[in-house]
């Protein structure tokens, strides 16, 4: 069988979204390490540096498209994946009380994910876009100009609806990590009883709890500040 026709199955697809999906859990750490930089109480130096580098940087930029092309196959593969696995089961069944094979994660994946994925792309027309294509003010540091990615970003989430907004969606993000990473590993064929502790702490504890938490704190500190 050749590689694209592998890939066109359904063991194919769901490796592929293992693997995108893994990849997208390191980024989100990468990418809440620089975001923390919205709270230190520079006049926003730290963060506008950060952001020029990462905006600047040929290699990251190329890495940054690779991205957003991960983002879109992710979820095209997932969507797909729902509805081949709904066509081939037209009638609902009942599932018992205990049956771990569909947690109410897995019956929510599709949810999350849609949600998630609308965020995504306002995330993105309200700070990637502006950053790249629209006008910002100009902040000065040691006689060097950037853009002041970090005024965009505070006047931001002075509204709370937009703090709101973002809150809901790292909820969503919660609950897609939680079992999209576990789900990933099983993939992968790491769901051994010798690595199922510590891939259910990571996938619970870092990936459901504290990054998610720590994305969602970033715009309530900066709009309780500016009240």
């Amino acid at each position: 069988m050749k590689w694209s026709q592998f890939f066109n199955t359904s063991i194919g697809k769901k490796l592929l979204v293992g693997a995108t999906g893994l990849f997208l859990c390191s980024f989100v750490i990468v990418h809440l390490a620089g975001n923390i930089a919205l709270l230190k109480e520079d006049g926003g130096e730290a963060f506008n540096t950060y952001a020029a580098f990462m905006g600047h940087n040929p290699l990251i930029q190329f890495i940054a498209w690779g991205l957003k092309i991960i983002i879109i196959v992710h979820a095209f593969l997932a969507i797909q994946l729902t509805i081949r696995n709904r066509a081939a089961r037209p009638v609902k069944y009942a599932v018992k009380p205990g049956n771990k094979t569909s947690s109410w994660y897995s019956r929510q994946m599709a949810v999350m994910g849609s949600i998630l994925f609308i965020f995504i792309v306002i995330h993105l027309a309200q700070f990637w876009w502006r950053m790249h294509y629209g006008e910002m003010n100009v902040a000065l540091y040691e006689g060097k100009e950037y853009g002041n990615l970090y005024e965009v970003v505070w006047f931001a989430f002075k509204e709370s609806w937009i703090v709101a907004l973002y809150v809901i969606g790292m909820f969503a993000l919660a609950f897609h990590l939680i079992h999209g990473f576990k789900s990933s590993c099983q993939t992968f064929g790491l769901n051994h009883k010798k690595y199922n502790g510590i891939i259910n702490f990571i996938g619970v504890w870092l990936f459901g709890v504290l990054i998610p938490l720590g994305f969602a704190v970033i715009p309530v500190v900066i709009y309780i500040k500016q009240i």
